[in-house]
């Protein structure tokens, strides 16, 4: 009988972010829990569970998973206490045949520019060199040299918005099984120095989908083993950093070669990547106003979108609105840990004057003084309704609804926004209204893309902002596209993983 030990870390940071992600911040299982009752994991753990169960070849011993959103550098203090969880567990396991980490892979903290690299590092001192690791990764991993010394096996999501995250853990467990028992592959990676902002592309359309859709024939017709094609985070300021393309194949000549041309392909495509001009968001409005679908018309708010590491803070688009506060039905999304303070104080039913906005991060956005009502008031659980992560169930801490003429605005101490849900969970139809504000960048899409007249990118400004120019890197390797021109050249030489 194989022994697997499985364990997960998992949180984005966007380093543009001035406010750690604290322990609060974090979804915490102990080993016992893990093993006990997988259902209440992320999907990502259900599928390593599913991959181990369906080989019947292995005992699976459990570490922690600590899950977060996305947000800032983690503080370093939750990072120890994991490591200091994870190795004593290992530990005390004893042998081990094989490792199962889900991570993110683009994770930084107040001490450590990766996180994820470390922790690889330090469970490959823990167990023997003969035993095997296998990572699991979001689709915007930074794949470091790190992590590449350190890992057999990577695997990234293959799907943006993430619709695999199960599937990804099944595939990252179940080369780890096929490995320990006897087969031999050759996982290589080639990095590419480019970057492009989440909200400009999907896997779903354009010419990212059809490099996917290449990489994913090449599998069928078991060319290659396995592949996948990070487009790394590109809010991660930091001094290691690259897009990579990951190929795992029977042979070494096989792997670089596939790996090269798929890099070269994810090279051609670059300025694609960067996604069409943003709209004003006083154009987006006059689309609202215009439209006569019926359904209503969605502004991204991208640059502002805790689900890529922001701060979500920003009532920019609150400000635009409040000129047609009585003639436009409209929803948005606030954190304002302050103004759901005074809506509990307020009460429900009752009116007040507000300062909204700029409280998590006051350099990047201005407050916006409104008079409102408080509509209703709520504790902040609720579960997607919408294709990713369906059922699971989220706490936006103390939440409060406001009116402001027909604009209702939805405030919360944490969380995301993305999901329909966000809305429809605590009395707000987005269905119902003219004009819908999602702080997301493109992860919604897939759940609002039926019911909205039309999605629409919008020049906002946060943490996450859409133009990477305009945003103040200072680590990043250089030259770096798109700050600077690249060729073909500047493409890494392929890297064997454990090599």
């Amino acid at each position: 009988m194989k022994r697997i030990f499985i364990c997960g870390f998992h949180q984005e940071s966007n380093t543009f972010n001035p406010q750690l992600a604290d322990r609060e911040c974090f979804d915490i299982y102990e080993p016992e829990e893990v093993k006990a009752d997988n259902r209440k994991l992320p999907l990502i753990f259900k599928g390593i569970f599913e991959a181990i169960g369906d080989a019947q070849v292995s005992e699976i011993i459990s570490g922690p998973v600590f899950y977060a959103s996305s947000g800032g550098p983690v503080d370093h203090r939750v990072v120890d206490d994991f490591m200091d969880q994870t190795l004593s567990s290992l530990r005390k396991a004893g042998r081990v045949d094989g490792v199962v980490m889900a991570l993110h892979g683009a994770t930084t903290s107040d001490k450590s520019e990766d996180v994820c690299g470390d922790l690889i590092e330090s469970v490959r001192k823990t167990v023997k060199g003969e035993t095997l690791i296998s990572s699991a990764f979001d689709l915007h991993a930074n794949i470091t040299s790190k992590i590449i010394k350190n890992t057999d096996y990577i695997s990234g999501y293959q799907t943006y918005p993430h619709l695999d995250m199960k599937e990804t853990g099944y595939r990252a467990a179940e080369c780890l099984i096929k490995g320990i028992t006897g087969e031999k592959t050759v996982t290589v990676c080639v990095g590419i120095p480019q970057m492009a902002p989440a909200h400009a592309y999907t896997t779903g359309t354009g010419k990212l989908a059809a490099l996917m859709r290449k990489a994913e024939a090449l599998k069928e017709e078991n060319t290659v083993e396995d592949y996948s094609i990070f487009q790394v985070q590109p809010w991660l300021d930091v001094k290691e950093t690259a897009s990579t393309v990951v190929v795992r194949a029977k042979d070494r000549q096989t792997a670089e070669k596939i790996a090269a041309g798929l890099a070269k392909d994810e090279f051609e495509i670059r300025k694609d990547l960067l996604g069409d001009k943003l709209m004003l968001v006083e154009e987006v409005i006059e689309k609202a106003i215009c439209n006569k679908t019926g359904k209503p018309v969605v502004l991204a708010d991208a640059a502002d979108s805790p689900n890529a590491g922001a701060c979500g803070d920003s009532a920019f688009v609150l400000e635009k609105l409040l000129p047609y506060k009585d003639t436009l039905a409209a929803a948005m999304g606030l954190i304002d840990p302050p103004a759901v303070e005074k809506a509990y104080q307020v009460g429900v039913g009752n009116t007040a004057e507000f300062t909204l906005g700029a409280t998590v991060a006051p350099a990047l956005s201005k407050p916006v003084t409104v008079t409102a009502s408080v509509k209703s008031l709520h504790d902040g659980h609720f579960r997607y309704t919408g294709p990713q992560e369906h059922g699971k169930e989220f706490f936006l801490g103390r939440t409060a609804v406001l009116s402001i003429g027909k604009i209702l605005l939805h405030i919360i101490e944490r969380g995301r926004m993305g999901d329909p849900a966000f809305y429809g969970a605590f009395g707000i139809d987005p269905q119902k209204c003219d004009f819908v504000c999602v702080k997301a960048c493109t992860s919604f899409r897939a759940a609002y893309q039926d019911i909205a007249a039309e999605i629409c990118n919008a020049d906002t400004p946060g943490a996450a902002g859409c133009v990477l120019t305009n945003m103040s890197y200072q680590k990043i390797p250089r030259p770096f596209f798109p700050f600077e021109a690249i060729t073909r050249d500047h493409i890494t030489k392929a890297k064997c993983c454990r090599e």
